[in-house]
């Protein structure tokens, strides 16, 4: 069964249903053509290349929590999360580079929430 069928047999349903009289079936008809729907998007994300679909579904960039990081000199509050100037993380150390959008990113810079982007620092 694929979504042709129950886009068609929804179609069927109603006219069936509506000449019938039969009202309160129509949901029946609406429940099956939602069903169709949900199948027909899977059958176009199944279709599509994976070069294509990892353009929809994935970010080259992911946002990180704030809570991979020990924040140093808090500078203000964005949207409820503090921003701070240095992020560390283990042994490495990220230093604030501005807002996405604003700034270029460039390799080896993260996202970090509230979209703020963050440049690792030289060690030394």
């Amino acid at each position: 069964m694929n979504s042709q069928f129950f886009l068609s047999g929804s179609s069927v349903l109603t006219v069936v249903f509506a000449m019938g009289g039969a009202w309160p079936l129509l949901a029946l008809s609406f429940l099956v053509m939602m069903i169709g729907i949900w199948l027909a998007d899977r059958e176009q994300i199944a279709a599509q290349a994976p070069d294509t679909l990892a353009m929809f579904v994935q970010d080259e960039r992911p946002l990180l929590p704030l809570d991979y990081f020990q924040g140093k000199q808090l500078l203000w509050y964005q949207a409820g999360t503090p921003v701070y100037r240095i992020l560390q993380a283990q042994d490495t150390t990220w230093e604030l580079v501005g807002n996405e959008g604003e700034v270029p990113f460039e390799n080896g810079m993260i996202r970090v929430v509230p979209g703020l982007l963050y440049r690792q620092r030289p060690a030394g």
